[in-house]
């Protein structure tokens, strides 16, 4: 007696546990493009950020030390706001004297991503030249 195995194809369990390794793949891909993407542009948006900060030191360093504030007064504020990327940018500027020579720039960026504030600080001390 001939026996024939018809086990040629796959069930239709094998099938249905195929899928679903194959659907947790995907997802688990589709989860870590999203938050590559979020990711991205949060970086975006600080680059944005330190770049603007930057602007107003280089623009600071190219005055006179003199004209950089009074060295005899207390700190002094300036608020500037910049739209880039179709996101307002505010930067908060404080110069401070330190001595006769030496002065503090704090620069603070901040801006509004998903929903929430952010922001950034830098700061450099500029001394008179000799």
């Amino acid at each position: 007696m001939i026996r024939f195995n018809n086990n040629k194809g796959f069930t239709y369990i094998e099938l249905a546990i195929a899928m679903a390794i194959i659907a947790f793949i995907i997802l688990a891909f589709s989860q870590l493009f999203i938050n590559t993407t979020v990711s991205v542009k949060s970086m975006q948006f600080q680059t944005l950020a330190y770049n603007y900060a930057g602007d107003k030191i280089e623009e600071i360093r190219n005055q006179t030390f003199a004209a950089i504030g009074n060295p005899w007064a207390p700190a002094i504020w300036q608020t500037e706001s910049q739209v880039q990327s179709g996101t307002n940018f505010t930067r908060n500027v404080r110069v401070s004297a330190l001595a006769a020579s030496l002065k503090r720039i704090d620069i603070e960026v901040i801006w509004t991503e998903g929903g929430q504030n952010e922001n950034i600080n830098v700061s450099t001390l500029i001394t008179d030249k000799w």
